[in-house]
Order: structure tokens, then C-alpha cells, then sequence
């Protein structure tokens, strides 16, 4: 175990010596993760500005204020009306929203309206409008029940009755907590999904996805470095020495495994530290997905590595292997909305089974459990290639 080792460390050295070997394996990886993660998700989003003219200073007037401010994507900015104008002419807002003197008044006579400045060629104005929709439906309903109970106390006589402030607040009170009637929402895609329906955040798809493609690449790179000590006659003359064969493939395999774990782990780092990529929701699961699929990767490579001919013919097919199963197993796109076929495509690549595992643990928080089918896969699919790899492998 200590020849294995010490030889596999020597791999890592040789790699790390190599200011090529280091830009593809670090350097690159990490600018397209954070090239694509800040595109596409690695920061967070920003709020939308709504103007809000409240020439009323009421209660009433202020409950709108408040309702449309407590939606987590709109944010309230107080402005005079002549302000709010400017900003939708110029564009700087998509609506403005206009209370006027006298709305709290009108709310209790069940006759309110509120004004809205908007510019029809914005597409966020058409989504405030939609919360401001939902802000309207709660007061006119605070107003109808008030306006209900005040009539059932007069007896039904006397024709409308008088609304007081009091009550309006009663009904408005029970919107608290939760409000009397709910929406619940359900992702529906066409294609069948592990667990939950919820489909990876773009960060975390992107964060996964290039983590899994990128272990890929440098467990071919290590691969490509048994070819070459092969071409250079390295290999040959280290049988030469004290050592059985199977302990220098075995220190060749660990220095690889070693290399992916150290690319793997500043990866995840990344995705943590820039994105927020829930990577520590199960570590054991994580590391037990990560380690499975360096195996299998690791071991497909050195199966390549075993049957091409030359270190040219390995450097042009590694990009097409790697690039190609991490495409059809889900690195750059989710699995759940490509067709069936394809879903069924990936379940025969070991990327498509490190992403279905880590897309169930990291985005999905579904544990260990999730873990277990895909994990137990990647070994399998690693003993079979390591195996056939290492009998296929050639010294000379």
C-alpha cells in the first residue's frame, strides 16, 4: 500500500508541475463555472421598484403600501406624483402606483379606486399589476364582510350601513397567518422525476453539472499520462524494479483518483462560497456520490486508455467522450425536459447517474436514501470498467 501510494503521489506531482495540466484542470473549470453561474443564476435577484404616490397618509393607504412591499420581488419607493410620472415616461419604472386624497375615506364607502401609471411595453408591470390585483381583492373583501356583518347587527334595514374602521380591521385580521383561501402549486413536467417535481436552480444545475463534466476531463488527462510513460518506455522499466505490476496500475489509478477528490473539492467550494449551491445538505451522501462516480470515470478512462493505439489518437477521442456523456447526462441541462428516450440515454452513463444522485441530494434535499440506487450503480459500473481496463492495459 505505501508503493501505491508513493507512486500515485508522484502522479500528482508530475500533474502539478505542468502549467498546462494546471490551467485545464483548475483554472479552466473554474471560469466556466463562474462565468456561467453569475449568468445564469449566481447572484441574487433583484427587486423591482414600484413608485408609490400616497397623497391620502391614512391607515388604509398605507396597508396598500405595505402589502405590495411584503411580496419578496417588489420593492416600495414613496415618490410625489410628478416623480412617478417621469419615471414611467422615461421607462425607469414599468407602474407607478397613485393613491389620492380621500382613498382611505372611499375604501370604507365601498367605493376606492386606486390609479396606476403604467408603461404597456414593460413586462414587470404586468406582474405588479398582478400582486396590486391580489392587494385589491383583500381589501374589497375586508369591505364586503364588514360591510356584512354591519348589516346583519342593523337587522338587514335602514339600507347601507355605515362601515366603521373597526371592523374593516376585524375582517382584515383574518388574513393572518395564512389567508382563508390558499394556492398551492405543482411543478408538472412530461417526463418522469425522482422524488420531487422541483427541477434544479440554475446555480445548482450549472454548479453539478460542470463539477461532474470536469472530473471527467482530468481523470482522461490522468489516463493520458499512462499512455505516454507507455510511448516513453517508463512503464517497461519500472518492471524492472521490485514491484508486482498490479501495484504500479494501482499507484497510476490512485494518483488519478487522488487528483479528481483535490479538483472535485475546490469545485464544490466554489459552488458553495460564490453561489450558495447547497453542496453540505447530506455531506456523507455528497462525498459517497463524488467518490463513486471518480471511480467510474477513473476507471472508464483507463479501459480508453488500454485500447487506443497512441497518446493522439487517446487526445482527440477524450473531449468527445467527455464532452458527449456529460451532455446526455443531464451537465448542461436537466434531465427531467429532454425526451424519454434520452432520459433512458443517460441511465447508461455514469455522468447521467452522478447527476440523477446529485440533483436528488443537493437541489432536492432527499438525503442518503436518494443516494443509495446510484451510488451502488457507479461502483458497479466502476469494478466492471477498472477490471477490464487493467487486464486490457499493455506495459510496452
Amino acid at each position: 500500500m505505501r508503493r501505491i501510494l508513493a507512486i500515485g503521489w508522484l502522479n500528482i506531482q508530475q500533474i502539478f508541475r505542468s502549467p498546462a495540466e494546471l490551467v485545464g484542470m483548475i483554472v479552466l473549470p473554474l471560469a466556466l463555472t463562474l462565468v456561467f453561474g453569475s449568468a445564469f443564476g449566481g447572484a441574487e435577484q433583484t427587486a423591482v421598484i414600484v413608485p408609490l404616490v400616497d397623497e391620502d397618509a391614512s391607515a388604509l393607504s398605507g396597508q396598500v403600501a405595505t402589502l405590495i412591499d411584503e411580496e419578496p420581488s417588489l420593492e416600495v419607493e414613496m415618490v410625489e406624483r410628478a416623480e412617478a410620472q417621469r419615471r414611467v415616461e422615461e421607462r425607469e419604472a414599468g407602474l407607478a402606483v397613485v393613491l389620492s386624497a380621500g382613498f382611505g375615506d372611499d375604501v370604507l364607502r365601498g367605493s376606492a379606486a386606486i390609479e396606476v401609471l403604467r408603461d404597456p411595453a414593460s413586462d414587470t408591470a404586468w406582474a405588479t399589476s398582478a400582486v396590486l390585483q391580489g392587494v385589491t381583492t383583500r381589501m374589497s373583501g375586508n369591505v364586503a364582510a364588514a360591510f356584512a356583518a354591519e348589516s346583519i347587527a342593523g337587522g338587514g334595514s335602514g339600507g347601507m350601513p355605515t362601515l366603521r374602521f373597526e371592523d374593516y380591521a376585524a375582517a382584515d385580521r383574518l388574513w393572518e397567518p395564512v389567508p382563508p383561501v390558499g394556492v398551492t402549486g405543482q411543478t408538472v413536467i412530461a417526463s418522469e422525476v425522482r422524488g420531487d417535481a422541483e427541477m434544479a436552480p440554475t446555480n445548482t444545475q450549472y454548479s453539478t453539472g460542470f463539477t461532474v463534466m470536469f472530473i471527467m476531463f482530468v481523470t482522461f488527462g490522468g489516463a493520458a499520462g499512462i499512455l505516454e510513460e507507455r510511448e516513453q518506455g517508463t512503464l517497461r522499466r519500472l518492471l524492472v524494479m521490485p514491484t508486482s505490476k498490479a501495484t504500479i496500475i494501482g499507484g497510476k489509478i490512485t494518483g488519478i483518483v487522488m487528483t479528481a477528490l483535490a479538483q472535485a473539492a475546490v469545485l464544490v467550494g466554489v459552488g458553495v462560497a460564490l453561489f450558495r449551491v447547497p453542496w453540505g445538505a447530506d455531506p456523507v451522501a455528497v462525498t459517497l456520490l463524488l467518490v463513486a462516480y471518480i471511480l467510474a470515470v477513473t476507471g472508464l478512462a483507463v479501459l480508453v486508455s488500454s485500447v487506443v493505439r497512441s497518446r493522439d489518437q487517446f487526445a482527440g477521442l477524450s473531449p468527445l467522450i467527455s464532452v458527449g456523456l456529460s451532455m446526455i447526462g443531464g451537465s448542461f441541462w436537466p434531465l427531467e425536459i429532454v425526451s424519454p428516450f434520452m432520459q433512458t440515454l443517460a441511465r447508461f452513463t455514469p455522468a447521467g447517474w452522478a447527476m440523477i444522485g446529485l440533483t436528488d441530494v443537493v437541489a432536492r434535499n432527499q438525503g442518503l436514501a436518494a443516494a443509495a440506487l446510484p451510488i451502488a450503480v457507479l461502483l458497479g459500473f466502476a469494478a466492471v470498467a477498472l477490471a477490464a481496463g487493467i487486464k486490457l492495459l499493455k506495459f510496452e
